[in-house]
């Protein structure tokens, strides 16, 4: 890539730590201005970049249009892994846009894309179900959630991925909050700390011991 688009990125980058999301924008889309092939690989890594940048100023309307982008070159290029990983990315911003019944049937989508081509994806599938579950609880059907969360975990169990594990043990743990059964609570945030520790996620396992004080505070 050209030098100055290479500047513009990296001074992007370093805002987005910055947490000065608007200032990233700018680059990125400077950037973005100054290549000319949407198709390439580096393009998209920055709309992909630029993506995160509008999520994270809660413009998930901007989002959407970067991730669209996105899906259309994945199917284009028949880069299968990639049209998955939009597929969650788009339902989990139509979510954040809290549009629950188009999120739901595009999780339902992801669901099945993955099953067809990725049934060995344990963690992936893993995600797609817990975000299936949220959506659930969203749309006030707690039993539905109930059978995604356990498919979930069914999967996160097999992926033998800690994180993914720890992250679906607390959204059980949400899960058996919200439902008021707090000692099932209290053992999936346990399960989950532990995990978050094991893997010196700090940051995670500190939310979990508010988790726990929340339970505390409600018995």
């Amino acid at each position: 890539m050209d030098k100055k688009i290479n500047q513009l990125i990296e001074i992007a980058e370093f805002a987005m730590e910055a947490n000065d999301y608007a200032h990233a924008e700018k680059k990125y889309i400077n950037a973005l201005y100054l290549m000319d092939n949407p198709k390439s690989e580096e393009y998209q890594k920055v709309v992909n970049k630029l993506a995160k940048c509008y999520a994270a100023q809660k413009n998930f309307a901007g989002a959407k249009e970067c991730l669209e982008e996105l899906l259309f070159y994945a199917k284009k290029n028949k880069d299968l892994k990639k049209e998955s990983e939009y597929l969650h990315a788009l339902a989990v911003n139509t979510r954040c846009m809290k549009e629950y019944d188009l999120a739901a049937l595009m999780c339902e989508e992801e669901i099945t894309f993955r099953l067809t081509h990725f049934p060995d994806d344990y963690s992936g599938l893993a995600r797609s179900y817990y975000e299936a579950a949220m959506l659930s609880l969203l749309q006030r059907n707690p039993m539905k959630g109930k059978m995604n969360l356990d498919k979930a975990k069914q999967y996160a169990d097999k992926s033998e991925d800690e994180e993914c594990q720890a992250g679906i043990m607390r959204g059980l743990g949400d899960y058996h909050f919200t439902l008021n059964e707090l000692e099932r609570a209290r053992d999936s945030y346990l399960e989950s700390h532990a995990l978050y520790m094991k893997n010196k996620n700090e940051e995670a396992a500190d939310e979990l011991l508010a988790r726990l004080k929340r339970v505390e505070g409600a018995e």
